[in-house]
């Protein structure tokens, strides 16, 4: 769904990004980076709370959309930094899921959560690694599941039951997406 608002996106991080790509600064840093700040949303949010953890996921993201778009800016875009790319954000869902069992949620949430999560993106690798043009396809992804991520760690601390319902729509979403990519995979190999 947001992937028809990446221009407007690209307004919001174009000028830091050539700022950073004038100054040199590799993509793999910044994707470091934002790992590196995924790794404190589970702590933060034990300690100082959800929305302090939504904050940092949000800083993290930033990282991850900054990364890009400085790689294509310096002409820095390898094979390489696609799979460093791919490997952190499966690591950084899996954090911003965790976060969930520090608000009281069930682990059992947060492990489907987390499988849908990955299942997405697994059935849109190997499509690709099939020559399958994936972008796009299905109800959700991972932009938008990052921003229900945050807005449901963010809730949380007002109510944990929206929370929930917000999480049980996000794998509804999911699930769906991965059954619309299935069948899309299946209509273009047949």
């Amino acid at each position: 769904m947001l992937t028809k608002l990446r221009p407007i996106a690209k307004k919001f991080v174009g000028l830091p990004a050539k700022a950073l790509a004038s100054a040199n600064v590799h993509p793999n840093v910044l994707t470091i980076t934002g790992l590196i700040l995924s790794l404190f949303v589970p702590l933060s949010t034990y300690y100082f709370g959800p929305v302090t953890a939504s904050i940092l996921i949000l800083a993290s993201a930033y990282f991850d959309v900054l990364d890009g778009e400085v790689a294509r800016i310096s002409g820095k875009k390898s094979l390489f930094g696609a799979f460093l790319d791919s490997t952190m954000d499966r690591i950084e869902d899996a954090l911003y899921s965790i976060s969930f069992i520090f608000v009281g949620l069930s682990p059992f949430i947060v492990i489907v959560l987390i499988i849908s999560s990955y299942l997405i993106s697994y059935t849109r690798a190997r499509a690709e690694a099939l020559g399958v043009k994936m972008e796009g396809i299905g109800v959700i992804e991972r932009a938008e599941r990052i921003i229900l991520i945050i807005v449901a760690l963010a809730i949380s601390s007002i109510n944990i039951y929206i929370s929930i319902l917000i999480l049980i729509l996000l794998i509804g979403l999911s699930i769906v997406t991965i059954i619309q990519r299935i069948v899309h995979v299946y209509k273009t190999l047949r």
